[in-house]
């Protein structure tokens, strides 16, 4: 793997936005060594070196050409391999894999619905499916904001623990474990800083990487602040799902 593609994964961890959500799906996740995962929108192939670190192979899947590109030249190995197609239409073996994992794109896709019934054909009886999902489910998050996330984003779907649970047991999979993050209004305070520092264009998109470093440090500090005074949240920014193939 190249340099490049070694700094990207410390890269990635500036946005504080993905730290908690993409270290708990790894975790749920569970890869062990070998194992078949299968990554549903693997986008730059960045979290899939971090899963191969366990033993366990990764087959990423992904439309966007310019990111797969990039997948293929930093991190193709013997146990990463990239495939270029739409999940919704993608047709591997029946029981191929082991589980699957899909980072921040459920929300996106036209028919998720679709995608989960994929999933589940392809993984073996008891396969576990985590994803991370939009929710934009915060009680102080106003009906502008999220129409203002959806057409910024390209957001199809907004996820909620009810709806998951409903998609999931249409299409083979029973819910094992949700909870949402990115819930306090602090947090979600910063959320909105980091929705202007997106919206910055042209000679100014340069200091992109150090507001969201900045904001990365207050959201740590935050959550050190706050220690272990942490009450089940109702709603959040990001969805977790920790779901099963039912045998």
């Amino acid at each position: 793997m190249s340099f490049f593609g070694r700094f990207r994964p410390f890269l990635s961890r500036l946005n504080f936005r993905r730290v908690e959500e993409c270290s708990t799906v790894i975790t749920w996740l569970d890869a062990r060594p070998g194992e078949r995962i299968l990554d549903i929108g693997c986008g730059d192939g960045s979290y899939d070196w971090r899963i191969t670190r366990s033993g366990a192979t990764v087959t990423g899947v992904d439309t966007h050409e310019t990111r797969m590109a990039t997948a293929r030249r930093c991190y193709s190995g013997a146990r990463n391999e990239y495939v270029l197609a739409d999940a919704e239409a993608i047709r591997f073996p029946e029981a191929s894999f082991d589980k699957a994992v899909s980072l921040c794109v459920m929300e996106h896709l036209a028919s998720d619905e679709r995608v989960m019934m994929n999933v589940a054909r392809s993984l073996k009886a008891g396969g576990r499916f985590v994803f991370s999902a939009d929710s934009l489910s915060n009680a102080e998050i106003t009906p502008a904001e999220r129409e203002r996330h959806r057409k910024r984003y390209a957001v199809n779907t907004f996820y909620t623990i009810e709806n998951v649970r409903e998609k999931l047991a249409r299409t083979g999979f029973e819910v094992e474990a949700a909870r949402y993050i990115l819930s306090s209004p602090a947090e979600l305070r910063l959320f909105r800083l980091s929705w202007m520092l997106d919206d910055l264009a042209g000679a100014m998109a340069v200091l992109r990487p150090i507001g969201y470093l900045a904001l990365g440090v207050a959201w740590a500090m935050g959550r050190l602040l706050r220690g272990s005074r942490r009450v089940t949240p109702v709603g959040g920014l990001t969805l977790l799902v920790n779901a099963r193939k039912i045998a």
